[in-house]
């Protein structure tokens, strides 16, 4: 049996990704790798814990902790994770999913059957209908696609000054992409070269990289044709609950008033401040460099 028609969320990360899929992901109908799905990837059994925190009788659902304050429980209850070490076992050793931006990648008939019998036992322990997933960083959208041709895409986006800014800031970054290129496969000869003279720059090297996912995002769409909808923060904020409904709306979901609830019971922040605030006008103009003059490689649409 093969899932069908899976929601699937993507972007550059620090763009509202967790919040408007946490959101989404309160849906009775969907089931979604979770934080015990990372530890336990092995064991399909683990979505049975679900079942504990969101059934008929209540309904508990965990969230990122941000700015809003969160259940004592939160770190325990059962919520979505994009558990990377799930991905990695499930796609097998010559796929980097956590690393590889996974263009002209395609699944293999015997992995893309196993993830099709993986992700149905979860949606079967976890008792829903269908599946969702968030992934950031790159799309890995054609790779995807190989596995899941009728998949849903929510691209969500936000303006790249504070999208840097942000990466600049969080421990994660710090120890990954601050001084090396993260993502790998698809940087020319000339991109890397550029990328030895400006190792020591983390706001260049930051600026390039989350430059490079724009566009491999960009042109697996013209390349792919997937059926998605792009979803800004900016919009997001100003109206949370007119997107949230847009998205429900693309994904022929009907409205849970689960996922109307979070926005009640949590303030919607626009963490946005002028550009000025982020960095100073030598700052912003290397910034502007590197998203609006360095030339960037083109994928070969013909493979």
């Amino acid at each position: 049996m093969r899932i069908e028609k899976p929601i699937i969320f993507i972007g550059t990360g620090r763009s509202g990704t967790t919040v408007i899929s946490e959101i989404i992901m309160r849906h009775r109908e969907l089931a979604f790798p979770s934080n015990y799905q990372q530890v336990f990837f092995m064991i399909p059994e683990i979505n049975l814990m679900r079942n504990i925190f969101d059934n008929k009788l209540w309904r508990m659902h965990g969230q990122k902790k941000q700015l809003n304050k969160v259940n004592i429980l939160n770190r325990y209850i059962f919520k979505q994770d994009e558990a990377y070490k799930m991905w990695e076992y499930i796609t097998g050793k010559n796929i980097d999913f956590s690393r590889g931006f996974l263009v002209n990648k395609k699944g293999t008939k015997k992995i893309i059957n196993y993830i099709h019998s993986y992700f149905q036992k979860m949606i079967k322990y976890q008792n829903r209908a269908r599946l969702t997933f968030k992934i950031t960083g790159p799309s890995r959208m054609e790779y995807l696609l190989s596995i899941f041709p009728d998949a849903y895409f929510i691209i969500l986006k936000r303006k790249p000054i504070p999208t840097i800014s942000s990466f600049l800031k969080v421990n994660f970054w710090k120890s990954r992409g601050l001084k090396q290129l993260w993502w790998s496969g698809v940087y020319s000869d000339k991109e890397k070269k550029w990328v030895n003279e400006y190792k020591g720059d983390p706001l260049w090297l930051t600026t390039f990289q989350i430059k490079k996912i724009y566009e491999i995002t960009e042109l697996e769409c013209k390349k792919c044709n997937p059926n998605y909808i792009e979803v800004n923060y900016e919009d997001f904020v100003k109206k949370p609950k007119e997107e949230i409904l847009r998205i429900l709306d693309f994904v022929n979901l009907d409205v849970d008033n689960a996922c109307l609830k979070y926005l009640k019971d949590n303030e919607i922040y626009n963490r946005n401040k002028p550009d000025s605030e982020y960095f100073n006008k030598g700052e912003l103009e290397k910034i502007n460099h590197v998203l609006n003059v360095v030339p960037l490689k083109i994928i070969d649409k013909s493979t």
